[in-house]
């Protein structure tokens, strides 16, 4: 019996030294593994004792080898316990400050840093966060990323790509950089691009994301690729019929309405007149571009007689809810809301309107109509060449 114990006590003891060995050796275990490591050794220790206990309670062991290896025993527990709760420590303190370090750094950028554990939960957001997205550190943290900011027509997609990345850490895609649509809190998508690495955050890999709000840049360049396609088709143009038919297409195509028209001024009746128009096939948009012919618009009448009046664009986002809109030609009927009226320009003067509609209700757009101004002048000096050339 008393080899049996001095077996154990051997066994505890190497159990001790190997754990205090891996503490300070070059192999790369978690701390969190080490420290349950040592915990698990003090919890044997404490069962073995308990074995002895009962041996001794029933004669089974003499009270001299008793008390040599209780005292053992006792002794293993204690340096066992306290080795485990200085490593466990450790691992937090190393945790916290990592995150304190991560947070102070993250808290002066301009990019939204976020942290997701292995599961796809938010645990880290800065301040950023809540700029880009509209959501506070304490909604976000805890949240499936995928369901917090991802629309749902891309969210499998995402929630598959963020499975491989975590059955494979992050070497496919370190130091990548990727445009991703997003969503904010209050619905509105938006384009980001984003950066992802892999974190190593007790011997499990965490996704780290920095997202760039890069709407503003894609909005600019798709604006641009709108006027140099306004240049293309003015300049392919056989005659002025087409190039307008042309131009009017393209921007609807690019801004999703549904029709256009071209509204030239007949400076000696004083009014505007239809002069060419595109539509998509609809029922009710045809009807509504067929009442428009024949309609003419006198200085300050309607949308594009105030804006011919005063040169300026105008955007109503329901043209049920404004007065400026209402004419004859648009009918509740006809479902059309969305509305938007640019000057087309020559030498200073406005010589015609573009005149968009849809039944969509979309909010003004800042850059497109400050875009439209270019636009408005390269069509406005395509049509004064051509009129002089005419003449």
């Amino acid at each position: 019996m008393v080899e049996s114990l001095a077996s154990i006590e051997l066994a505890s003891l190497a159990l001790l030294l190997v754990g205090i060995g891996l503490a300070f050796s070059d192999i790369r275990l978690s701390g969190w593994v080490l420290g349950w490591i040592l915990l698990s050794g003090a919890l044997l220790v404490q069962w073995f004792r308990s074995i002895l206990d009962y041996s001794f309670e029933h004669g089974g062991v003499d009270p001299n080898s008793y008390q040599i290896a209780d005292d053992w025993m006792g002794m293993g527990f204690s340096l066992l316990i306290v080795a485990s709760m200085y490593m466990l420590r450790e691992v937090l303190a190393r945790h916290s400050l990592a995150e304190e370090r991560l947070r102070v750094i993250s808290a002066v950028a301009r990019d939204a840093v976020i942290m997701t554990d292995n599961r796809g939960r938010v645990a880290f957001w800065n301040q950023a966060g809540q700029r880009v997205f509209g959501y506070s550190e304490r909604e976000a943290r805890g949240k499936k990323l995928g369901e917090l900011i991802i629309p749902e027509r891309y969210r499998i997609d995402f929630e598959q790509k963020f499975v491989e990345f975590r059955s494979t850490g992050p070497e496919p895609v370190v130091g990548d950089t990727v445009e991703l649509a997003a969503r904010r809190k209050e619905g509105v998508e938006i384009v980001t691009e984003v950066s992802i690495s892999g974190v190593n955050i007790n011997a499990i890999w965490h996704a780290l994301f920095i997202f760039r709000d890069i709407t503003g840049r894609k909005r600019a360049e798709q604006l641009l690729r709108l006027e140099y396609a306004v240049a293309r088709c003015l300049d392919g143009a056989d005659n002025t019929s087409e190039a307008l038919r042309a131009v009017i297409r393209a921007i609807c195509q690019a801004q999703n309405w549904e029709c256009g028209r071209y509204l030239r001024a007949d400076d000696a009746a004083g009014v505007l007149r239809l002069a060419e128009f595109w539509n998509v096939p609809d029922a009710a948009i045809e009807g509504f571009v067929a009442s428009s012919q024949g309609f003419t618009y006198g200085a300050g009448v309607g949308m594009s007689g105030k804006v011919w009046q005063s040169g300026q664009p105008l955007w109503i986002a329901d043209i049920t809810k404004d007065a400026r809109a209402l004419t004859a030609i648009f009918k509740a009927e006809s479902g059309i809301r969305g509305a938007f009226v640019f000057p087309v320009k020559a030498e200073g003067k406005t010589i015609g309107v573009f005149a968009f509609n849809s039944h969509a209700i979309p909010e003004p757009d800042a850059q497109l109509l400050a875009a439209v101004r270019s636009i408005g002048s390269q069509v406005g000096g395509f049509l004064h060449r051509r009129h002089a050339a005419a003449a």
